[in-house]
């Protein structure tokens, strides 16, 4: 708050040769002191310091689909996606290329879901009871120099792409031949014991290994040989 403006005060008058009693003169002052003092600790001159405010704190945002990089001198692993992340697939910069999209876990977007961020796709399956070459998705990050072992998030009669050219996304049920559907969640004490009441079902860990659920997937009818997907994308 800035100071009040006051009124220029009159001219000086000449002094009065009328002499003043000391009384009165001593009286003026104390009045004067006084006034002054609760103008500017309680009056309009007083100055508040403002109070800071605190800025809303807003996690930073990382792009939608990571930059394509073209040399392995440029890889960095801390760029990594972190485990927790849910996304889906966008087309790359060249054939047979695909970039990670991450969405919001929650989304009608989201396929998968990160558990585990290794070195090699091998190390996804170190613990004997997790298989992710069979029943999740390995995903190597060419940029980031790293594999992320993750899991399906795709709720149950939902449908999604899987195999062929086409990145892997949800989609319209019946809309083409690589598009397959969700067809239960089960909670099972293993892989083998989930989904036997379907007719040869794909069997994926849903949400996490670790979480005793399984999703039952229809299996996709693929007319050629599909190429495991690789990300182009850095952080």
């Amino acid at each position: 708050m800035s100071e009040p403006d006051f009124p220029s005060p009159p001219p000086r008058s000449r002094r009065s040769r009328a002499k003043v009693p000391a009384i009165v003169v001593a009286v003026l002052v104390l009045v004067g002191v006084g006034a002054g003092v609760w103008w500017f600790a309680a009056g309009p001159g007083h100055r508040v310091s403002p109070q800071p405010i605190a800025a809303p704190s807003s996690p930073p945002v990382r792009p939608p689909v990571r930059p394509p990089s073209s040399t392995s001198a440029s890889r960095d692993t801390s760029s990594a996606y972190d485990v927790g992340t849910c996304f889906d697939e966008q087309a790359g910069s060249a054939p047979g290329k695909v970039q990670l999209n991450p969405v919001e876990c929650g989304d009608t977007q989201a396929v998968f879901v990160i558990n585990k961020v290794v070195g090699v796709a091998s190390d996804c399956d170190s613990d004997a009871s997790v298989n992710y070459s069979q029943h999740g998705y390995e995903v190597p990050d060419e940029t980031a120099n790293v594999t992320y072992c993750a899991s399906l998030v795709v709720p149950v009669n939902l449908c999604f792409t899987l195999g062929g050219s086409v990145p892997i996304a949800v989609a319209s049920c019946g809309s083409g031949p690589n598009v397959v559907q969700v067809l239960s969640i089960e909670s099972a004490p293993n892989v083998g014991s989930a989904c036997t009441d379907k007719t040869d079902p794909d069997v994926w860990f849903y949400q996490s290994p670790t979480s005793g659920q399984y999703a039952c997937v229809s299996r996709p009818v693929i007319t050629a040989t599909p190429t495991a997907p690789t990300t182009t994308a850095s952080g």
